[in-house]
């Protein structure tokens, strides 16, 4: 099966400027290709940035997204990568999303909070709602969210891809490959 995962980068402070969107595809757990694109902090092109990948990327199985905030509150829209492209999404979380305190961030911090807020709103919608499950049975809860893909099937695909704790392979190493690779891009957009 063939995996595709996004991570951000690092990013100093909040607001303007760019950061790293990766995206990692996997074939079994193994590494089959790495992709880069820069996106705003706190920014709206994500979503944009993640089809390219995807795009570039096909074919791919199954989409595996580490949350749906990447850049500080820059929103990769789930339920508009299953309208336009059809690949199924299965947005992981290990903390349960505590919508209150979003709402409550967007609106402090955002003047476009309705437009952010509607994008999660949308994501719960085409999702039914966030799923907890055990992806191993000696390990707390994750949670997750499921689009264009029975939520028993993709239970059966975490479990498949996890091989140490509850935290899937793919999501793994692209926290690795994000954290090194975005000290680089840091080094190089600082000079």
């Amino acid at each position: 099966m063939k995996i595709l995962t996004f991570e951000d980068g690092k990013f100093v402070g909040k607001g303007f400027g760019k950061t790293l969107l990766i995206g990692l595809k996997t074939e079994d757990t193994l590494i089959e290709d790495i992709y880069f694109r820069e996106i705003e902090i706190d920014g709206l092109d994500a979503t944009e940035k993640a089809i390219e990948i995807i795009n570039e990327a096909k074919p791919i199985d199954i989409i595996l997204l580490n949350g749906i905030s990447y850049a500080g509150f820059n929103l990769i829209d789930a339920e508009k990568i299953w309208i336009n492209l059809r690949i199924p999404l299965i947005i992981y979380t290990k903390k349960k999303p505590d919508n209150k305190k979003v709402i409550s961030a967007l609106i402090k911090h955002f003047p476009d909070w309705r437009i952010r807020w509607e994008i999660i709103k949308n994501t719960l919608k085409a999702s039914r709602g966030v799923h907890q499950v055990k992806i191993k049975s000696r390990e707390k809860p994750v949670y997750i969210e499921v689009i264009g893909i029975d939520l028993e099937e993709a239970i059966k695909i975490l479990k498949n891809n996890t091989i140490w704790g509850r935290t899937p392979e793919p999501i793994r190493i692209i926290e690795i490959i994000a954290e090194e690779s975005s000290k680089i891009y840091l080094q190089v957009k600082n000079k």
